[in-house]
């Protein structure tokens, strides 16, 4: 299989809505995603193989946010038992499993919560100083949903051998944080 780690391929965003929603010249947009985990799984894919053993950075925050509101709402209601599958789910790491099952990837993968984009950011430009780096940050279109909220994923490889610019205004976290920065980084 091979690499799909390709800095000058640039961000990719994955989205349950319809990709000209989020149309930008700063990422491939593909949309239409059915479910939040299978747009993360093929918005990693567009970015990681198995041949990448890449370390990858989750943005964990709002979706992870999301998913407490979620197993705090079902632990309320009366008439639906809670299953092991609810606290399962709730899990960030759940979404990168599903994506490490179907491609085979089997990086180091790194959860960050309680940081806001920039900071992420600049803790991920930190891992890139050692090498090429993967960001992923799932974002839920709908917060106060209980089923799946819907997301846009955004995966963009840092450290590589190009700078990575990202210009314009940007309506993702991730990618307002990367067109804000100051100077061509990598």
């Amino acid at each position: 299989m091979p690499s799909n780690a390709d800095p000058a391929l640039g961000p990719v965003l994955g989205t349950t809505a319809r990709a000209d929603e989020f149309a930008t010249a700063a990422a491939r947009v593909r949309g239409g995603y059915d479910s939040t985990a299978a747009a993360v799984v093929d918005t990693l894919g567009a970015v990681l193989s198995a041949d990448d053993p890449l370390p990858l950075l989750l943005h964990a925050d709002a979706y992870s946010r999301w998913a407490a509101r979620r197993f705090a709402a079902r632990c309320t209601e009366t008439s639906r038992r809670l299953r092991p599958s609810d606290s399962v789910g709730m899990e960030t790491s759940e979404l990168v499993r599903k994506f490490a099952i179907a491609s085979g990837w089997r990086g180091p993968c790194y959860l960050l919560g309680g940081v806001s984009a920039r900071r992420f950011l600049r803790i991920a430009r930190r891992f890139a100083a050692r090498g090429p780096v993967v960001l992923c940050d799932v974002l839920p279109l709908d917060p106060d949903a209980l089923d799946d909220p819907g997301c846009a994923v955004t995966a963009v490889l840092l450290g590589g051998p190009e700078p990575l610019r990202v210009t314009g205004r940007q309506r993702v976290p991730l990618l307002r944080a990367l067109a804000e920065e100051r100077g061509p980084r990598s």
